[in-house]
């Protein structure tokens, strides 16, 4: 890949890797970078975050070495599930991806041939690498100097500024700094795994939460249901035993008003035919007198005002009523409460 020097504040030196004096003196050239970087990016397993070994996907599309893969479902147990989306796999996956791993193994071997100086570029065309010369000097950069950490040609090594000074080959002070560097990237790596899996869980936490509020809710609606059921029939109940009382209060109060109304009968035709004999002459009513007299003689048949049981007892309807009805329900809700017990445990 093609190397392009930066400035350093001072002549003859260029800055290198992540030193003050030294950042990027070996930075690719941009359209490069950018299409390697973002390439590398694609052809990284999500799990190890290397370049794919053996690679197989899921139904889900996402990508994984297949040792990866398993390792992360060994530590799952029974659980198959994808690393990225969670979602569940069945015992078919994954596949084989033929066209990934053909993709993979070509950038592996372009980024071993690179590192061993054959100068092709990552797609493969046969570009040669452009040698980066000293922007003092003008010659070819070979050396890298370890104290000051800046890319030199022959001529800067020579100078009074790197008189002394450690230094190395070009290719192998890039490649230590770039081990050194892959080191470095061993715990972000890590760190971004936890990130994503505490991502995943925060994801995971709201999805059952909406599970718990949909499962909540229509367990709601449910008591709420058998509540109102339950009222309803303890009213239909209450309702009838009322009508029923009142049909036979008012049959008894029927048949009273009967007999009672067969009394004035017999007692008015009774004072009717007494007033009559009274009415008549002295002869006429001392012959009939014996039988009016006999007439006379009915037994007294006063009712009473309010007779027992007449009424509608009120105080057996309502008095107890909220008694009652608390009575049954709290085995309704004792049921309830296991239901509930239960729904837990599920959630």
């Amino acid at each position: 890949m093609a190397m392009r020097p930066r400035a350093s504040s001072q002549p003859g030196k260029l800055s290198f890797f992540h030193s003050p004096k030294a950042a990027s003196a070996l930075r690719p050239r941009a359209m490069s970078s950018r299409s390697g970087s973002m390439l590398e990016e694609e052809l990284s397993c999500p799990v190890c975050f290397d370049i794919f070994r053996d690679p197989v996907v899921l139904k889900c599309s996402h990508s994984f070495c297949r040792d990866c893969l398993q390792q992360f479902w060994n530590k799952k147990k029974a659980r198959r599930e994808c690393p990225v989306c969670r979602r569940k796999c069945s015992l078919t996956e994954p596949t084989v991806s033929l066209a990934l791993k053909n993709v993979a193994d070509t950038f592996l071997r372009e980024q071993e041939r690179r590192a061993a100086g054959t100068g092709r570029g990552p797609g493969g065309t046969g570009e040669q690498e452009v040698e980066e010369t000293c922007i003092t000097h003008g010659e070819v950069l070979k050396l890298f100097c370890l104290d000051d950490f800046e890319a030199l040609c022959c001529v800067c090594h020579t100078s009074k500024k790197h008189q002394g000074h450690r230094v190395c080959p070009l290719e192998e002070g890039a490649q230590d700094l770039k081990a050194e560097l892959k080191k470095d990237l061993i715990p972000l790596k890590k760190n971004l795994r936890c990130l994503y899996e505490a991502k995943q869980e925060c994801d995971d936490t709201t999805v059952h939460i909406k599970n718990q509020t949909e499962a909540t809710e229509k367990q709601m609606k449910e008591e709420f249901e058998q509540l109102r059921e339950f009222l309803q029939k303890e009213e239909t109940a209450r309702m009838a035993a009322l009508l029923k009382e009142d049909e036979e209060k008012k049959e008894l109060a029927r048949k009273k008003s009967e007999n009672i109304t067969r009394s004035i009968f017999t007692f008015s035709h009774a004072v009717i035919a007494i007033e009559n004999e009274i009415s008549s002459s002295d002869a006429l009513f001392l012959k009939n007198y014996a039988n009016t007299k006999k007439r006379a003689q009915i037994p007294p048949n006063i009712p009473e005002k309010v007779w027992k049981d007449a009424l509608i007892n009120v105080a057996e309807h309502v008095g107890s009523l909220k008694y009652h009805v608390w009575e049954k329900m709290a085995e309704l809700v004792q049921y309830s409460k296991h239901l509930f017990d239960s729904l837990q445990d599920v959630l």
